[in-house]
């Protein structure tokens, strides 16, 4: 709607435009709010306040290992890892999995089918995708996009998989509740899902992230696995002020009804040897949502194990 509707419909509100490193956004400079015979039907206003975090950089030079050359982590190291062998691939006619895509992001078919020429020689899979839900964009495909689906169909091999690719934003991230909107008006949907996306848990508000927990319950109850990456920032880190600081974690990683997948790295990186906590990983704690029951029970268990993950990243 334009700027002059939303005012009528939120009275109080005064929308401006405004330019920040050459970004254009539109938000409210006033507070508003919302007719009462109107509010009882309302989970959440989005897009009036809040706006996008400003860009992170990373120095690639300090980033690079000094140790040599490194290959990276291929599916026949993973597999060989994980003990599959050539026979453990998909059989059963109903197997299938899926890969969300966000943020203009996309996979490249003919990218797919190099990769897997390239690296699943030793074990039967499939060279395409069986569906798409959503527009492809056209161009170069991007990092992200393509690491997800050539992963996930070279470790769950031979198994039918569908890609969702959701176009827009909202508030500048990734539209989830517009994903998961659209898998609850689906059926016959693929049991597993995968996603490697997430944001900054306090870059979103308290009520987006429980209407998005609403959907997750109901994928849930629908005997639908959700996995969510836990993030880069390990237990990430914000500035309040003097001398204080307070953890950051990511969400949909910090939500109760999803489960969140860390990363590990071989001990030694040029082996395939056991692994350890990757210094990155995150997942494990909110700042908004309470700690599971379920969790609680496995940190009386473990609490060097949940500290390890939590606490020294």
């Amino acid at each position: 709607m334009t700027a002059e509707v939303a005012e009528v419909l939120l009275p109080g509100s005064r929308f401006n435009r405004y330019i920040r490193e050459g970004q254009s956004i539109v938000r409210s400079s006033a507070p508003y709010s919302v007719h009462d015979d109107v509010h009882q039907h309302l989970d959440f206003v989005g897009g009036l306040h809040r706006v996008p975090p400003r860009e992170k950089y990373v120095n690639l030079k300090q980033t690079r290992s000094k140790a040599g050359v490194h290959l990276g982590v291929t599916p026949a190291i993973l597999r060989a890892r994980y003990n599959l062998t050539a026979a453990d691939v998909g059989s059963a006619q109903n197997n299938s999995q899926a890969v969300a895509q966000f943020l203009e992001q996309y996979y490249h078919p003919a990218d797919l089918a190099e990769f897997m020429n390239m690296f699943g020689r030793t074990f039967q899979h499939r060279s395409e995708v069986d569906r798409v839900v959503g527009t492809q964009g056209g161009g170069k495909a991007g990092l992200e996009a393509s690491l997800d689906i050539e992963y996930i169909m070279s470790t769950g091999a031979n198994i039918s998989t569908w890609v969702f690719t959701n176009p827009g934003r909202h508030e500048s991230q990734e539209p989830f509740l517009q994903w998961m909107v659209l898998l609850s008006n689906m059926t016959g949907l693929p049991w597993v899902h995968t996603i490697s996306y997430g944001d900054d848990e306090d870059s979103l508000s308290a009520a987006y992230m429980m209407r998005i927990n609403t959907e997750f319950m109901k994928a849930g109850v629908r005997g639908i696995s959700l996995l969510f990456a836990s993030g880069d920032s390990g237990a990430g880190c914000r500035h309040l002020g003097k001398d204080q600081n307070t953890f950051r974690p990511s969400f949909p990683a910090s939500s109760p009804y999803v489960t969140t997948v860390g990363g590990t790295s071989f001990k030694n990186p040029f082996k395939v040897t056991y692994e350890v906590t990757h210094y990155i990983s995150g997942g494990g704690f909110s700042n908004v949502f309470k700690m599971p029951d379920y969790q609680v029970r496995i940190s009386d268990m473990r609490p060097l194990y949940l500290c390890t993950l939590n606490c020294v990243n």
